[in-house]
């Protein structure tokens, strides 16, 4: 096959990826409405169990492009036997590179069969994104203001509402607030000067990691909850080596997955007792940055000077893992089929048009009220 054709092929696939990610957000959306009205009078758990299946199929779909289409190679290293072992409900810590780590977690989850119990804390500045916005919300993430301005007083409801509910869980934190990128040294400078400041230790691979959300997360669920996951996650992509010296560049991003750029990443995984970890605030700032230290050696060896420890986080290579097709198809077809009524049609594109539109106005106006 010539190179041109390739090309052709390349970039098809990649357009069809993006415009059926893009084009799936508003059917997804009004599904999710048609089922909450559906059990607005039953039971908070009925309701649950549909809007966990719902996103699971949603999610499984967004794999299917991210990790099945784009022939992704994820290298496991650490206690992967103890993420398939069994269903759990947990706090998911990670580091912070790219938009790609969010899709890391579903990867994950999807691994153990709780892809549908993902929750996240976010930004809150992303309740006001159209349809994802006000839907994560109801889907029991939480919103919270950065540094000073974090409102303990709404996210400790929130949490309290999910353990009393008795909900399933993954709650996903990125304790360092945002992403590490070379490309903006200001925010790496400013985090070790905060590190050295108050007498953090300063890294050089990743933020000073924040523990007002985990522990608050932490504290509210550790007795519904049965392990933090610990993860650290590299990307081979972000290794540049010149004269044997090695640079770090930024990480892929989730277009650049799609593309088939970001071939491959390394997964650290930590299963963490909760017994283990203590609760008394002081100490566990202490006890994540002990966790960092360890993410920081990991990163050491990953972007070492040295090829014969360079591009792995140890543990003989790690082990390589995919995900079934089997696994993600399905998702994908069905929300394959339930588009075509629309995409076959100019007088479907036309209502699919509109109703995106509609959505999104409806889904600003909600996260504004809730506000």
């Amino acid at each position: 096959m010539s190179g041109a054709v390739m090309s052709a092929v390349f970039y098809c696939k990649f357009m069809f990826a993006i415009i059926f990610l893009l084009g799936s957000a508003p059917l997804f959306y009004v599904i999710w409405m048609v089922l909450r009205l559906a059990t607005l009078f039953m039971s908070r758990r009925t309701y649950e169990r549909g809007d966990e299946f719902l996103y699971s199929l949603y999610q499984k779909m967004v794999l299917f492009f991210c990790e099945n289409l784009s022939d992704l190679q994820m290298i496991f290293y650490g206690d992967l036997e103890d993420l398939t072992r069994k269903k759990e409900n947990v706090i998911l810590m990670s580091n912070h590179q790219c938009t790609v780590d969010w899709m890391v977690a579903d990867m994950l989850a999807d691994r153990q069969g709780s892809i549908g119990c993902i929750r996240y804390i976010l930004k809150d500045s992303l309740k006001y994104l159209p349809l994802y916005g006000s839907y994560f919300r109801q889907h029991s993430c939480i919103y919270v203001k950065r540094s000073g301005r974090f409102q303990k007083d709404q996210a400790e409801m929130q949490l309290e509402q999910l353990a009393a509910n008795k909900t399933p869980f993954w709650m996903v934190v990125f304790p360092e607030g945002t992403r590490y990128r070379p490309d903006l040294p200001s925010v790496i400078a400013k985090s070790k000067a905060f590190a050295e400041e108050h007498g953090l230790p300063v890294f050089d691979h990743l933020l000073t990691p924040r523990s007002k959300a985990l522990h608050l997360s932490f504290r509210h669920l550790k007795k519904s909850m049965d392990a933090v996951y610990d993860i650290t996650v590299g990307y081979t992509d972000t290794i540049s080596v010149r004269d044997g010296k090695v640079t770090r560049l930024d990480a892929p991003t989730l277009t650049s997955f799609i593309m088939g750029y970001g071939k491959c990443m390394h997964i650290h995984f930590k299963r963490l007792s909760v017994d283990l970890i203590p609760e008394d605030p002081e100490k566990f700032d202490i006890w994540l940055q002990d966790r960092f230290k360890e993410k920081e050696r990991l990163f050491k060896r990953f972007y070492s000077d040295d090829s014969s420890e360079r591009g792995t986080f140890g543990g003989g290579g790690g082990k390589r893992n995919r995900l079934p097709l089997v696994q993600t198809l399905p998702a994908f077809l069905f929300f394959f089929v339930a588009s075509l009524p629309f995409w076959s049609s100019i007088s479907g594109l036309v209502v699919y048009f509109f109703m995106a539109v509609f959505c999104s106005v409806v889904s600003v106006i909600w996260a504004i009220l809730q506000a």
